[in-house]
């Protein structure tokens, strides 16, 4: 009976912090400002599909999916946090560090960067070929703070 008892108080527990944790659509028009501009600067044209504005531990974000089938995901000052560029095609290369361009271009000849995002300390960039690599904002290999190496092997 207590086993039944703690699952049914697990699953209202999590059915809880679904409820509340989940994503709530809202009004492309109540995006933040900077969320706004950041939109019709690099996705001109392209329309919101949905937004979604989640509420989580580390505070509020929103979650735009564009008609194109890109995903920017924004904090909750409208600074962007992730973009995922449309199938086929590249994120637009405005938000992309001069630094971590060259690198790509260099290293990873023929290759474009399908998502981006902002880490700690750097980005992490996932390439068209599924290669996902973490770099400082100047291009070099990000590390962890507990010292554990990441790895970025160009050509690999």
């Amino acid at each position: 009976m207590k086993k039944i008892i703690t699952l049914m108080l697990v699953a209202a527990t999590a059915s809880f912090s679904a409820a509340v944790f989940a994503g709530t659509p809202i009004d492309p028009s109540n995006l933040p400002k900077a969320a706004q501009t950041f939109l019709s600067k690099h996705f001109p044209g392209d329309n919101v599909r949905k937004a979604e504005k989640d509420r989580d531990f580390r505070g509020i974000e929103y979650d735009v999916d564009l008609m194109s089938g890109a995903e920017v995901d924004f904090r909750d000052n409208g600074d962007w946090k992730d973009v995922k560029a449309p199938k086929g095609k590249a994120v637009p290369a405005a938000i992309v560090p001069a630094a971590i361009a060259k690198y790509i271009t260099t290293n990873y000849e023929g290759q474009s960067i399908v998502e981006i995002s902002r880490k700690r300390g750097g980005y992490e960039v996932e390439l068209l070929n599924g290669i996902e690599l973490k770099l400082t904002e100047d291009a070099k290999p990000l590390t962890e703070q507990r010292g554990k190496k990441r790895g970025n092997h160009p050509g690999r």
